[in-house]
């Protein structure tokens, strides 16, 4: 099992000292840093431990600074953990920087930890030291782990912090793997023969020799060539792994050319993309960081702050829905950037101000592709307050589906960060309560489509009411009606189907009720009688059609027959009944069996009719597909 964890806490507490002693690595890497005595950049060192029940346990040890000029360095360093290691030296105790790093561990959802006091071989009394660190975590997601009285000095306290991180690990098994790597850009550099490569953390999915990947936000895409975790070479990093990735097809960043640099996403194409607002829930602590006044004045409407997520940070604008955020507060809002963000749902960002001297708030990314013509919207709100409320896979599907009414597929990863395991649970437990519908072409919001098709239901019911002696409402009316409230044409099928269920009937190029009858009105009843009776007798020598509705009431009656189908059009002139239309065309359709192909003349002389009736009545054939012509022959379709 593969595991990260991060070290926090005040500078010259002795975190790269015992990461020394627990991995014999010392992760301070750059000569200032040695010389000086003083992390500033993040570093790495590889740990491996042995679970309760014997499990393999292979974890990268992330040593970020403690001092407040490279805070920036080490909320870069603690945003994929699984752990927390919490460094507090006994002789000095609860520190400024102590307090900054829980500020920041909390705001980006980080809750387990083991607290490591150190230097006990320096202090007088070490059981009160361990007191006054229990004091500092009062109150906080912390309150209750595990303190371990350790010296990198003498060894004393190792093995038995050893034995706590691992227990504490097996306590929580890695997350699931989401099949979409992400990996933020941590260091970038250049090595001949190989060309670029980045390290990170690997998170959500796997990486592969081979894959194309793309660097966000910058959109630059590269491959794969070649994989490394701990100077081991892989053909599979897995998530949880310090990783190093060989992607020659891409150059380092430089005023000359765009490329990849710290602070950029490594990720797969299918992701997402990024954007420029983004909604959030903002929360602060009430707890006080000593000698930064800022932490304590309110968050105001359209302040500017510093976002860090992952290896980067950014410059945005806080809008919030009203008022201004207090410590010890939480609000909806939404962070809008100077240049593309990305970020996927779910993820925690943390603010600091403006100058980057003080740890302000932390966000969690509600919808990572924001509208800011939105935001004021009541609907959305509420929409924003639910998901807030229970940031769940239900919550996160009923959201997408609240904002897109339809998703024909499985959301984004970046839209709906879980696996599609837990997405066909999400998708079973909004069906059961009727709040989604399955369709054949994906999924759509209950209530809303309901609403959808009573609305086009009542269409139909509504143009019955005014037309009675109509067949039905005209398919092509409903398409209009409808697209508009479609978001997508292809649901109109969708909607076809579910009419059905509502007893609508589809009739190609109609809809009808299941229970509506085009009887004729009372009024033409006697017209539309004299008018069947005179075709039905005259059959294939029927009058003109002028003459059959010399009445305006006999006109109207005629369209109504023709309208329902009893009486069909040949042309202007020429009307038949249908029963007629019928018998010729069996007629001819048998005589073209028999003989393969018939001119006019001779189709004519079989039916025993005039140039007037059968011309009209062999084109009307052509235009339902029974015959075709082909110069002066009929053949049969």
């Amino acid at each position: 099992m593969n595991f990260i964890i991060g070290t926090a806490g005040h500078i010259d507490h002795g975190k790269s000292s015992l990461v020394q002693a627990l991995t014999g690595t010392n992760p301070d890497r750059l000569p200032e840093e040695k010389k000086r005595g003083v992390t500033i950049e993040l570093g790495f060192a590889h740990l491996q431990l042995t679970g309760p029940d014997n499990q393999d346990l292979q974890i990268g040890l992330v040593d970020v600074p403690g001092h407040a000029d490279f805070v920036n360095n080490m909320v870069a360093g603690v945003g994929a953990l699984d752990l927390a290691l919490i460094v507090v030296a006994a002789d000095d105790g609860w520190m400024p920087q102590s307090e900054e790093h829980l500020h920041i561990l909390s705001y980006l959802g980080i809750t387990r930890a083991v607290i490591a006091l150190t230097k006990i071989d320096l202090s007088e009394d070490a059981e009160f030291a361990a007191e006054f660190v229990r004091d500092g975590l009062a109150g906080s997601a912390f309150a209750e782990c595990p303190i371990i009285p350790v010296s990198s000095h003498t060894g004393e306290g190792i093995p038995e912090l050893r034995q706590v991180l691992s227990e504490a690990l097996c306590a929580h098994p890695p997350a699931e793997d989401l099949a979409v790597p992400c990996l933020p850009v941590d260091r970038a550099f250049s090595v001949k023969g190989m060309g670029t490569i980045v390290t990170g953390t690997l998170s959500r999915g796997a990486l592969r020799l081979g894959d194309r990947l793309v660097l966000q936000p910058q959109g630059l895409t590269a491959s794969v060539r070649s994989l490394q975790n701990h100077s081991q070479t892989l053909e599979l990093a897995r998530p949880g792994m310090r990783t190093a990735v060989n992607i020659p097809d891409v150059a380092l960043d430089s005023r000359k050319e765009k490329g990849v640099k710290r602070g950029q996403i490594l990720t797969s194409p299918e992701a997402g993309d990024p954007s420029l607002t983004i909604d959030v829930l903002l929360t602060r602590l009430t707890r006080k960081i000593p000698n930064q006044p800022a932490t304590e004045r309110p968050i105001r409407n359209g302040q500017q702050v510093r976002i860090h997520h992952g290896s980067g940070r950014s410059q945005a604008r806080v809008r919030l829905l009203s008022g201004e955020l207090l410590p010890g507060g939480t609000t909806l809002a939404q962070l809008r950037f100077d240049e593309p963000f990305f970020t996927f749902a779910n993820d925690c960002l943390v603010l600091r101000d403006g100058s980057g001297e003080a740890t302000l708030a932390g966000a969690r990314v509600l919808d990572p592709h924001a509208s800011r013509r939105l935001l004021g919207k009541d609907f959305h709100q509420k929409n924003l307050r639910a998901l807030a409320d229970k940031p769940s896979p239900a919550g996160f599907l009923s959201f997408l589906l609240e904002k897109e009414k339809f998703l024909p597929t499985k959301p984004s990863s970046q839209l709906f960060p879980f696996s599609n395991r837990i997405f066909k649970e999400a998708v079973k437990e909004l069906v059961a309560k009727e709040e989604i519908v399955k369709v054949k072409s994906g999924l759509v919001l209950g209530p809303w489509w309901q609403t959808l098709l009573k609305f086009a239901q009542q269409k139909v019911l509504s143009y019955h009411e005014k037309n009675p002696d109509l067949p039905g409402l005209p398919l092509q009316d409903l398409r209009q009606s409808l697209s508009r409230r479609l978001p997508s044409a292809e649901l109109m099928t969708e909607v076809l189907a579910g009419l059905h269920q509502l007893e609508i009937e589809n009739e190609t190029e109609f809809l009808k009720s299941a229970s509506h009858r085009t009887d004729i009105p009372a009024e033409l009843a006697g017209e539309a009688d004299k008018i069947l009776a005179t075709l039905a007798q005259a059959k294939l020598d029927a009058p003109n059609r002028k003459d059959l509705g010399p009445t305006p009431a006999a006109q109207r009656a005629l369209a109504f027959l023709i309208r329902i189908g009893k009486i069909v059009s040949l042309d202007e002139k020429t009307v038949l009944d249908a029963e007629t239309v019928a018998a010729a065309s069996q007629q001819i359709t048998s005589h073209l069996k028999e003989h393969t192909s018939a001119t006019a003349s001779d189709l004519r002389q079989i039916l025993g009719t005039s140039r007037r009736i059968a011309m009209p009545l062999l084109e009307h054939l052509d235009s339902q597909n029974i015959t075709r012509r082909d110069g002066d022959l009929r053949f049969l379709k």
